[in-house]
């Protein structure tokens, strides 16, 4: 399994393809009219998002958990540990080769703030393979109080 990406500022990397549900419902991509707060970087948040997707793709690819444990809640964590576990030795790398972000929403409940990234492009999963389409939402979140970045809570595939 792969991760594709997510961020915002003061958070970690992303991932790159599959993974977890309690995310946005698909019907939820391309409804971002009205449903960002005024005065939210969105273009630095996206920044940093697609720099922690790739951060996180890096991370996976290399199973190193020390560094995926920096940027994802504990829940996802836990998953991503047992994916990694199920692909044992087997070598992987993911060549990102196109990297779109679309910052869906952004919201405060229950003592924390939550952000919806759309990501989607392209990867290539083998060396010398034909790039493959993915397609996916992420949910981040982080405390409302406090100085904690925001950490990636789940991913969505789409379609």
């Amino acid at each position: 399994m792969q991760y594709a990406g997510a961020g915002g500022p003061a958070m970690a990397p992303p991932p790159a393809a599959p993974l977890l549900p309690g995310s946005v419902a698909p019907d939820a991509v391309g409804a971002s009219a009205g449903r960002i707060p005024e005065g939210f970087d969105s273009e630095g948040f996206l920044r940093v998002a697609k720099l922690n997707f790739i951060r996180l793709q890096a991370a996976n690819d290399a199973r190193n958990l020390d560094d995926i444990r920096e940027f994802v809640s504990p829940e996802l964590f836990a998953e991503i540990r047992m994916q990694i576990d199920e692909r044992g030795n087997a070598a992987q790398q993911t060549d990102i080769v196109t990297l779109n972000a679309e910052l869906l929403e952004v919201s405060t409940e229950d003592n924390r703030h939550i952000a919806s990234v759309h990501f989607n492009g392209m990867i290539r999963e083998e060396a010398g393979a034909a790039a493959a389409p993915f397609d996916e939402v992420w949910n981040l979140s982080k405390p409302s109080e406090g100085g904690k970045g925001w950490v990636i809570a789940g991913i969505q595939q789409l379609g």
